[in-house]
């Protein structure tokens, strides 16, 4: 799917994802599927990845247009990405229900449109890895992607109503410096998201 400059909850004046055109159409090339692989160390890279450290603004937090930008989720060191048309956006965390080691509590989210969701910035260059994380859609389509450009994979929801696994591998030649996961159901979207694991693969 082609789309124009995203903007970080915000109308066009307001900070964009990326430099580019965020796009979910991604590269086939940059390795869509997971081969066999090990971890290289024991290091997860992503922040607060269980969503147990409220964010500034509490729990729950929403914004609408206008509002100040970029918005803090409701889970410290996650963000709240919105549409082109400035959707309102809602976080907050709850009592966790995942399978696994997930802690005590994951994230919710609802998206008003598109691009709903939720994003964090890395200090990674691109390098092979796995990012992962386990949605729960309740309604909507939710891309994972371990970049908010046009390039590298993207790992699409299959299920309503039931925990699954969203993953992606980088092949280490395109950019993994934003770790993303939205709402891509013009119609709107909510899901819950925990257990997020981003790892350096050989």
């Amino acid at each position: 799917m082609t789309r124009n400059t995203v903007t970080v909850l915000a109308a066009a004046a307001a900070l964009c994802l990326t430099c580019t055109a965020p796009r979910v159409a991604a590269d086939p090339g940059a390795a869509n599927a997971c081969p066999p692989y090990g971890f290289l160390d024991n290091i997860n890279y992503a922040s607060n990845p269980s969503m147990e450290l409220l964010g500034p603004n509490g729990s729950p937090t929403t914004w609408f247009n206008g509002m100040f930008t970029p918005a803090p989720s409701a889970a410290q060191a996650w963000y709240m990405h919105s549409s082109n048309a400035g959707a309102t956006v809602t976080s907050e965390l709850v009592a966790t229900n995942v399978p696994g080691p997930g802690g005590s509590k994951m994230l919710r989210f609802i998206a008003g449109g598109n691009e709903g969701g939720i994003y964090q910035r890395t200090n990674l260059p691109p390098i092979k890895l796995m990012f992962s994380a386990w949605v729960k859609v309740r309604r909507g389509h939710i891309a994972l992607q371990a970049q908010g450009g046009n390039t590298g994979p993207v790992s699409w929801s299959t299920k309503l109503g039931e925990w699954e696994q969203l993953r992606v591998c980088t092949d280490g030649t395109v950019p993994t410096d934003l770790l993303v996961i939205y709402n891509q159901a013009p119609t709107g979207g909510e899901f819950y998201v925990d257990r997020i694991e981003v790892r350096k693969i050989p």
